[in-house]
């Protein structure tokens, strides 16, 4: 009885087994690795700046798609494919695929690999074809109708993702088979750019709590900068212990922009001009010209000696203002 049943639970395993194995190969991916062996490995270096990189590569070739070490502003790669005019009529007889678990690491060196089929397809009767491929699962890719979407993200490792070509049958002429694909492949940005800050106390110590604004909405920056959308955007810093702070900055796609800001303390300023050869006291303390001086919130009394004439000034000062106080004397001419 217990080898019936255990027979049975073995055979609707398999069956499970089989099922999953028919819905994949449906899907265009392959649940089971494979040993195989290519004539050779190609590298294509996928650009961090935007450029086109191209590659040649055969029938029954192995790619290297070698990606850039940051991916800040890249969602996925285009690849594209010119189809050599031998191959056309004979499209549907040679498939792309991607491989997942692929080993040992793909190298230009080696030619013997084993690896699950993941998403893969035939290039058809068509002398191109272009493929939209993510990097990662949340993208915004857009889809069009010259291209055809990925819809699964091929696997990554070491930045590197692994791609053959492969003849599906015999037959095919050796004019064909001896052709060369010419293949590009490009970055897919997405519509963003990145903007850090370089804040800095006006004592050169640690930064005191603020609160940073863009567009009007707090933001919390961190120490990996802000991902914003391209244009013009406004921002805000408040502070109890610094000044405010305002700036523009025009943020561009797959760009960073970093801008500085030396903090001011809150503490009022008191500024004085005045004509050359005056006296200045500031509350009753004589002081220099032009330097901005630093006092407490309150009322403060700022007086001008210049000769014989005398003339005193009050400033009502607030936390976070700035103030000038400055004296002018101007000479009348009249007719005696």
């Amino acid at each position: 009885m217990n080898e019936k049943f255990y027979g049975r639970k073995s055979s609707r395993f398999s069956k499970r087994l089989l099922a999953l194995g028919l819905m994949l190969a449906v899907m265009g991916i392959s649940a089971f690795a494979d040993s195989f062996k290519v004539h050779k490995v190609m590298e294509l270096a996928i650009s961090s700046g935007g450029e086109k990189k191209s590659i040649r590569a055969g029938i029954d070739d192995g790619i290297i798609i070698k990606l850039p070490e940051d991916l800040t502003f890249i969602e996925g790669i285009e690849l594209s494919f010119k189809v050599p005019q031998a191959v056309a009529s004979w499209g549907n007889s040679i498939s792309w695929a991607f491989y997942d678990g692929i080993t040992p690491e793909p190298n230009v060196e080696n030619i013997e690999y084993s690896g699950a089929k993941g998403t893969n397809g035939t290039f058809g009767n068509s002398y191109s074809l272009n493929l939209k491929i993510p990097l990662k699962k949340n993208n915004s890719i857009k889809k069009d109708v010259y291209s055809q979407y990925i819809k699964s993200v091929p696997e990554i490792v070491d930045g590197k993702i692994f791609l053959r070509l492969q003849l599906n049958m015999k037959g095919i002429p050796n004019e064909a088979y001896d052709s060369q694909f010419l293949i590009t492949g490009k970055p897919l940005f997405i519509n963003k750019g990145k903007l850090y800050m370089d804040v800095k106390d006006p004592d050169g110590s640690q930064v005191k709590p603020f609160t940073l604004f863009v567009d009007g909405s707090a933001v919390d920056m961190g120490s990996g900068g802000l991902l914003l959308s391209p244009g013009m955007h406004n921002i805000s810093l408040t502070s109890d212990y610094y000044r405010n702070e305002q700036r523009t900055v025009t943020i561009e796609q797959a760009k960073s922009h970093r801008i500085s800001i030396d903090l001011k303390s809150v503490v009022p300023t008191i500024r004085i001009a005045a004509p050359d050869g005056a006296k200045i006291f500031l509350d009753e303390n004589l002081v220099a010209p032009a330097t901005p001086i630093e006092v407490q919130q309150g009322d403060h009394t700022v007086r001008f000696v210049i000769g014989n004439y005398e003339t005193v000034r009050t400033v009502s000062a607030l936390n976070g203002r700035s103030y000038l106080v400055s004296v002018k004397l101007d000479a009348f001419v009249t007719e005696e």
